[in-house]
């Protein structure tokens, strides 16, 4: 009984350990900030580089942008948002990627006017293409080099760009991105998670058959012995 109670206890601690594995999202590579501000800051420096997000008074008007500031925050695996007259909440769910650990502290915010940042790490060839898709300005640098500087309030445009550093599995990348002067807000550009990256469900599934097993053996041998 005492034998049967410890393997349903065992059991059922794999299961919460491999849920948890699962939950760990290991394929969110993407960090994203999101700040509330006002139009006359968002305008004039709209994505101009991630030196913007120190201006002094970038956040609500009142303060730098900070990532201990910020609004938002939550991870993804990807960025492909649209949308015209949202709320953040709205604009946030209109990811094609899903979205975890999202913590939004200014649901009924305006989407216009905010500034943003991801960051995280990505996979790069050399030389390796970009693109993004964006209304307002956006900055785009990786692995140090800026690739993409298209500050300043626009219609939805692509702008393209080169990245010609070294080739890498994993290389870090700084995306800015700001939302201003009415129109939609529109952000999409194609990143390739880290190569190395674990998948956290076989490895959830391979955790818990290797704890099954190990429990069911020592039964066995309690039962035999």
């Amino acid at each position: 009984m005492r034998i049967l109670q410890g393997f349903r206890v065992a059991a059922f601690s794999a299961v919460v350990l491999a849920f948890t594995a699962v939950n760990a999202h290991a394929d969110d590579f993407i960090f994203a900030y999101g700040w509330t501000s006002t139009e006359a800051i968002v305008n004039s420096a709209t994505g101009a580089s991630a030196a913007s997000l120190a201006l002094g008074t970038c956040h609500n008007g009142a303060g730098a942008c900070t990532h201990a500031n910020a609004d938002v925050t939550f991870t993804t695996s990807g960025v492909n948002f649209s949308g015209s007259g949202l709320t953040i909440a709205a604009w946030i769910g209109s990811n094609t990627f899903a979205i975890h650990n999202l913590v939004d502290s200014a649901p009924g915010s305006l989407m216009d006017p905010t500034i943003w940042e991801f960051t995280g790490n990505i996979s790069v060839t050399s030389p390796n293409a970009f693109t993004i898709q964006h209304d307002d300005g956006a900055t785009f640098v990786v692995n140090g080099q800026t690739v993409i500087n298209a500050p300043g309030p626009t219609a939805p445009v692509v702008t393209g760009g080169t990245y010609t550093g070294a080739a890498s599995s994993s290389v870090a990348f700084d995306l800015i991105y700001a939302e201003c002067c009415g129109g939609p807000a529109v952000l999409s550009v194609s990143l390739l998670g880290p190569a190395n990256a674990p998948v956290p469900e076989p490895g959830s599934i391979l955790l818990l058959s290797s704890v099954l097993a190990g429990i069911a053996f020592k039964v066995r041998r309690k039962r035999l012995g």
